[in-house]
């Protein structure tokens, strides 16, 4: 059965492929490993026992899962229903995570054995959470058994048997809740329907080439936006997906050479942490026939290691949680790559994406011309259109099938579009405008830097001084990074005037670096 029509919803991604391929793997992880029937079978016995647990359509779900089979199953377990799935961060505080079962109200929350000690803390604080599902992945520690008389999946969904038909869902229902990965507050919960998450699968199918034989690997946390960029294309694609519970870069590489890995995304900062480790460890990475990045600028020196020494093909694509991504995104596709000029490009709107400039807060129907630096706005058929219980906000930055991304940028004349910063980390010293994404790369591509971060920072003469923290890959003293970043084309006005060396840097719950924390932890020293 093909994916078209005008009833298809997130339910068929698997149940075509198990139809298509019911013998071809479909999900991996530490402890589990199922084909796609089989992986059918176990999210259908999901959604009975939920039902069981009194769940019933339109009903939340939090998830308190790493990447995992079993938090697949529990998510599509809920779709089967037509409930809503919402992943929370797993890394986040108690008291962010009770606000925001506050605010999603959950029936249910299914939880890996690891964090039992966290979900029981909030099933205290909210007792309109009336069941729970514990969960064993690869991630859970050996004596995390039973524990208590809930149930524990997959081991016992042997018990349950999907004896009824599903209430109906349709395209425009809400499918799931994503979060933000924002740095203010709590996050902010994301409405994707059927449809809008369908059209990124589709396209990001297309995109990243999944098929039947495609391997790849998913290590992002399952709140973040870019595990259902990672996860849904292949589903699309009868692919076999590999979980990662935790983010380790040897285990990565060595997960690479044992599985055969021909597809793999992950965010710059981790594709850096890959290869100082590939630099320790030899590793066989032929399989690869297609490596990509998301989630943040990436720099000029990290992009030609990967290019000479992981994968000399590479995609990049920009998107946010509220666009779903695949088809609300750009993409850099390899051969944009030919041209130097383009290395720190994301690339072209994709395929049925609009975008645009327009001065910061101003109206979507006034663009700025080519090559003038402004406000990214995006349309497209996976951006979504709501935040669940926050209609005033979403009137804010969703209008009209456009969504006020907050990210500055510019557009050249072939439609290729550059990222400047966030409209907030933007930094003005000497009432001129300066964005840290240029600043941190002329820095970074001195080797003995491993990682770096510029903020602006109070200054008496100049408003804000730009500042660079830095990670030491080798011995470098300020003095040496200064007269290097003097030889590049960096201008003079955007050149740090001051390095302050660290051992770590704030990062988000998606894992890249965090500016607005920064700022946060060095006006507080």
């Amino acid at each position: 059965m093909p994916l078209t029509g005008a009833e298809i919803t997130l339910r068929d991604l698997i149940r075509v492929a198990a139809a298509k391929h019911p013998y071809s793997e479909a999900v991996v992880d530490g402890a589990w490993r199922y084909t796609y029937a089989g992986l059918l079978d176990q999210v259908q016995r999901m959604a009975k026992l939920l039902h069981t647990l009194g769940v019933r359509k339109g009903d939340r779900v939090a998830l308190l899962m790493p990447p995992s089979a079993a938090h697949l199953i529990a998510l599509f377990g809920a779709i089967e229903l037509g409930a809503i799935p919402v992943a929370l961060h797993v890394r986040e505080t108690e008291a962010v995570l009770a606000a925001l079962l506050h605010r999603f109200a959950p029936r249910a929350l299914v939880y890996d054995a690891a964090f039992a000690d966290k979900a029981k803390a909030l099933r205290q604080r909210c007792t309109w959470v009336t069941a729970a599902v514990r969960a064993i992945s690869g991630m859970t520690p050996a004596d995390s058994g039973p524990g208590s008389d809930e149930p524990l999946i997959p081991r016992d969904l042997g018990n349950y048997t999907l004896d009824f038909e599903p209430m109906p869902v349709a395209p425009g229902d809400t499918a799931v809740i994503a979060l933000s990965s924002g740095t203010t507050g709590a996050p902010k919960g994301v409405m994707h329907t059927h449809r809008t998450l369908l059209a990124s699968a589709r396209l990001g199918c297309h995109y990243v080439a999944a098929h039947p034989r495609t391997v790849t690997i998913n290590t992002f946390t399952t709140a973040f936006i870019g595990w259902y960029n990672c996860t849904l294309p292949p589903l699309y694609g009868a692919s076999k997906i590999i979980f990662l519970g935790r983010w380790d870069p040897q285990e990565f590489l060595q997960t690479i050479e044992r599985e055969k890995v021909t597809l793999c995304f992950l965010v710059p900062t981790m594709w850096r942490m890959v290869l100082r480790a590939l630099a320790e460890q030899h590793h066989d990475l032929s399989s690869l026939e297609r490596v990509g990045y998301a989630g943040e600028p990436m720099d000029t020196r990290t992009m030609a290691e990967i290019r000479g020494k992981i994968c000399h093909s590479v995609i990049n694509t920009y998107g946010t949680t509220e666009t779903g991504s695949w088809g609300g995104c750009t993409v850099m596709l390899p051969e944009d790559y030919a041209s130097d000029d383009r290395i720190d490009s994301v690339g072209k709107p994709g395929m049925e994406v609009g975008m645009r400039v327009i001065r910061p807060g101003g109206s979507i129907d006034e663009p700025l011309p080519r090559g003038e630096e402004g406000e990214i706005v995006i349309r497209g058929p996976s951006v979504a259109s709501q935040f669940w219980e926050q209609p005033a906000l979403a009137r804010s930055v969703f209008a009209e099938g456009w969504w006020r991304s907050g990210d500055m940028g510019k557009m050249d004349q072939e439609g290729y579009v550059f990222l400047k910063g966030r409209v907030d980390d933007m930094i003005i010293t000497g009432g001129i405008n300066v964005f840290p994404g240029e600043v941190e790369d002329a820095v970074l591509s001195h080797p003995a830097v491993g990682e770096c971060a510029v903020i602006g920072l109070p200054s008496e003469t100049w408003g804000q001084q730009v500042t660079a923290f830095v990670i030491r890959s080798a011995n470098v003293s300020a003095e040496e990074l200064l007269a290097h970043v003097n030889r590049t084309a960096l201008a003079s006005y955007k050149r740090p005037r001051e390095y302050r060396f660290v051992t770590e840097l704030p990062r988000g719950n998606t894992g890249k670096i965090s500016r607005k924390l920064l700022r946060d932890q060095a006006m507080n020293l």
